[in-house]
């Protein structure tokens, strides 16, 4: 790859590969793939009876399977939200029967989240969903093309250490995301 970034044979010609008419950038291609995959998970985990996934529950209930104790206050600032947002979300989930919410031992102020037998079964499933997508993609782009994939997924994301709600956060403060149509 030479300074501009695009890729130069020993001949010195531009090897960089051009768009097909109707085709999109990547960025919209690799916002596409996201939205695609998560619709791939939900058929999944509605397919396993789990219909009723939301944002950001999986998330949450990873943090909760942690074994130390999870309190709502932690769960918030992990997520980059008030205590009382988690506690919506909490109550959410909840009342979906993904967790339990009692008083700390240590902290009467403070809930510690709990996971159900529910919980315990989404986070299966969803992981045997992860690696369902996985395997179907390995064999219809077959193991060349899957290389190539997590090539370039490696090289746009290099030596990034960041969490998207870090990310987030930062561009939130300074100002510069900005929601628009593409």
């Amino acid at each position: 790859m030479n300074r501009s970034g695009s890729l130069s044979g020993t001949d010195g010609r531009d090897k960089t590969p051009q768009r097909h008419e109707g085709q999109i950038g990547l960025g919209a291609a690799l916002r596409l793939a996201w939205l695609g995959y998560q619709r791939r998970l939900d058929e999944e985990l509605a397919a396993a009876g789990f219909d009723d996934r939301g944002f950001p529950d999986g998330r949450v209930l990873r943090m909760c399977s942690d074994p130390a104790e999870t309190t709502i206050s932690q769960i918030g600032r992990e997520l980059g939200i008030t205590r009382q947002g988690a506690s919506k979300i909490v109550a959410s989930l909840r009342d979906r029967g993904y967790v339990t919410a009692s008083a700390s031992a240590t902290d009467g102020r403070e809930k510690v989240v709990k996971l159900t037998p529910r919980a315990i079964g989404y986070l299966a499933a969803q992981r045997k969903a992860a690696r369902g997508i996985e395997r179907q993609l390995r064999t219809e782009l077959g193991q060349e093309g899957f290389a190539d994939l997590y090539r370039l997924l490696e090289a746009l994301g290099q030596d990034e250490n960041v969490r998207m709600r870090d990310y987030l956060r930062k561009k939130m403060h300074l100002g510069g995301l900005r929601f628009a149509e593409d």
